[in-house]
């Protein structure tokens, strides 16, 4: 009995020992201390040594580390879940696969990183499932391992780099003199361009448009340089000019020289722009060329309009003595001809009312007076002249060109005098046309300055005071034209001229701002299109796109908001957003296909394709729900839904043995 007794206390005890002894220990991710851990205790000392041999010469090989660890659960983990974990905690680079196994769960993960390009992902899964899955399932543990690390090191070491490096400059030779001979041809071709384009109006952007864009670059370049030359050159002269005829006389030269030099700065900041580390749109450069071209071509202009009165100056002090002669010899003249010049007045007023003859009834008398004017400032010229070369030519200059404008404005009297009868009649005829002409500039003014406060036109207040004075002249002329019909011809044929001149200064203007306006709107339409698709392509695809796509995107409706704000203020500021905005977008989506299609080559080799992967591309299925419940346990890594973040960047996978 007591046997008995004894038995059964020794069954209960063996019982509850086994009930209480520790299960196979469960290991969560954790940071791998060396290459190869055996927690599980499977390996032996020769397979530790084979397993040493493989990694190492893959490593010299390949410069790929494979780290192993065996242990015996994965803590109720997904496999590839643990190992990559273990490979976060361990920090685990680009360059460093990892083979992870629980001998317990017989449950097993093989990640390599895609930077790894010994093997494709093809090549890791077929690697994976019949050799390294095999070897786990024999219990060939090293063999695995040895198996996992021949499969990276595929290939034989690199051979003798020799023959490579011959064909490589043979290649560099053949290549270097076809890129000597494209570039001759170019520089050639070139050269005919900017000689083609130098002959274009410079100052005019639509004959600018018809330039290529290498022809435009090339213009720019040796226009800024010219001009930048014309501008040092005439500044040389100026001082010296200055010195010679003083500030006062030489005032239109130097205004000319600043503005030259203020218009040629601008060409030079645009061109900085152009130059700078700032990429722009092929419509962008050629916008900032032209604008380089046109402002050096103004510059080069503004020094043109003063040259022939500069040389002018100059020379008339050099052929002041002929100069004067023939002066004298026009005083002559116009003196012979005041008489004759009284007796055809005496005629008019018994041809004419005296109210028609208002316009030259004075000119005999301020002819004589004219030529009084124009005898003293001869005579002091001749006294100039026959001085030595000094500090008297600004005088010189002012007395000759006084006895000139003095004898022009006689001799402009006296011609009035003589066609005087033909004048009148030609006016009286054509006084009531001339009148409606007029009444209909001044109305077509009024709407165009209507306009123009829409538009902002710079030139809108000055043809309202021409407008204004156009209206007076008709006024005036609508009273007394005919009392003094020539009068009233001359003050509003002048009041036409400047009426069209302006009209047609504020419709340019008025042409240019709806051209800008509609450029924008079309550089706005460009912008919102595209920044509105490679949104939708990323909101469908979110769970495959990563932050460049999103960055650029964002940078571009920043650029869209600043291209709407300066609309108002600035039009080509705006215009330069919105194309800004446009090629960020672009950016946009090239990035984001680039994600998309690595993206489905990772899921592919993953889980296989089909309605899943889909899912995980659009963000709707996260790698943890694809890993626990589709694939036995296979994936880990995917897309999350809203707040999380994402791992990828591996071939391979798990499963069981």
């Amino acid at each position: 009995m007591s046997t008995v007794r004894s038995l059964a206390l020794f069954v209960t005890m063996l019982i509850t020992a086994l009930l209480l002894a520790p299960s196979a220990a469960a290991q969560p991710p954790f940071r791998l201390a060396t290459y190869l851990t055996d927690d599980a205790g499977v390996l032996t000392g020769a397979g530790r040594a084979a397993i040493q041999s493989a990694t190492g010469k893959l490593y010299r090989e390949r410069r790929i580390q494979l780290w192993v660890v065996f242990v015996d659960t994965f803590s109720g983990q997904p496999a590839v879940n643990w190992a990559q974990n273990t490979r976060s905690a361990s920090d685990l680079g680009d360059f460093d696969a990892l083979l992870a196994v629980a001998t317990v769960d017989r449950s097993y993960a093989f990640l390599v990183p895609n930077r790894v390009r010994t093997i494709s992902a093809a090549g890791v899964d077929d690697l994976r499932r019949n050799q390294i899955e095999p070897a786990l399932r024999r219990g060939d543990w090293s063999g695995a391992v040895v198996a996992a690390a021949n499969g990276l090191d595929r290939g034989q070491p690199p051979a003798s780099s020799a023959p490579l490096l011959i064909g490589l400059g043979v290649i560099l030779v053949a290549v270097l003199v076809l890129y000597v001979a494209v570039r001759y041809r170019r520089r050639r071709r070139r050269a005919a361009e900017l000689a083609a384009a130098r002959r274009v109006d410079a100052t005019d952007p639509d004959a600018l448009a018809a330039l290529s864009s290498g022809a435009l670059d090339d213009l720019s370049r040796w226009k800024v340089v010219d001009v930048d030359n014309a501008v040092r050159t005439s500044a040389n002269e100026l001082a010296l000019t200055i010195e010679e005829f003083g500030e006062a006389r030489t005032e239109p030269f130097t205004r000319a020289v600043n503005n030259a030099k203020a218009a040629l700065a601008q060409a030079f900041t645009v061109r900085q722009q152009l130059d700078d580390a700032i990429p722009e749109t092929p419509a962008q450069r050629r916008e900032l060329l032209t604008q380089v071209i046109v402002s050096a071509a103004r510059a080069d202009r503004e020094l043109e309009s003063q040259r022939e009165a500069f040389e002018e100056m100059r020379n008339l002090v050099i052929n002041a003595p002929s100069l004067l002669d023939g002066l004298t010899q026009q005083m002559v003249e116009l003196t012979a001809r005041i008489a004759p010049a009284e007796q055809r007045m005496t005629e008019l007023h018994s041809e004419f009312d005296p109210a028609a003859l208002t316009s030259v009834a004075t000119n005999v008398a301020t002819a004589k007076n004219r030529l009084a004017f124009a005898d003293q400032n001869l005579g002091r010229a001749r006294d100039l002249a026959d001085k030595p070369v000094g500090g008297e030519q600004s005088g010189l200059v002012d007395a000759v060109q006084a006895t000139e404008a003095a004898l022009g404005q006689a001799r402009a009297l006296l011609d009035a005098v003589d066609s005087a009868a033909n004048n009148i009649r030609h006016a009286v005829a054509t006084l009531p046309s001339l009148i409606a002409d007029v009444q209909a500039r001044i109305e077509h003014a009024g709407t165009q300055l209507q306009s123009a406060q829409q538009t902002k036109a710079a030139h809108a207040r000055e043809l309202a005071g021409v407008r204004d004075v156009a209206k007076k002249a008709l006024e005036a002329a609508r009273a007394s034209g005919s009392a003094d019909p020539l009068g009233a011809f001359t003050q509003l044929t002048k009041a036409d001229a400047d009426l069209n001149r302006l009209l047609a200064t504020v419709v340019e203007e008025q042409t240019t701002a709806e051209r800008l306006n509609r450029t924008f709107e079309q550089a706005l339409f460009t912008a919102q299109s595209q920044i509105h698709a490679v949104s939708d392509y990323i909101d469908t695809r979110r769970g495959s796109i990563g932050p460049e796509a999103r960055t650029r995107l964002a940078e571009a409706n920043r650029q869209l908001e600043a291209a709407q704000d300066k609309r108002e203020t600035d039009i080509s500021e705006a215009i330069t957003r919105a194309n800004s905005a446009a090629r960020l977008a672009a950016a946009a989506q090239s990035l984001a296909n680039d994600d998309v299609q690595s993206a489905q080559l990772a899921y592919t080799g993953r889980y296989g394709g089909g309605d899943h992967m889909g899912a995980m591309m659009g963000g709707i299925i996260v790698g943890d729900m694809l890993g626990g419940g589709f694939g036995g346990g296979r994936g880990g890594w995917g897309p999350t839904s809203f707040g999380g973040s994402s791992d990828g960047g591996f071939m391979g996978g798990g499963g069981r043995f």
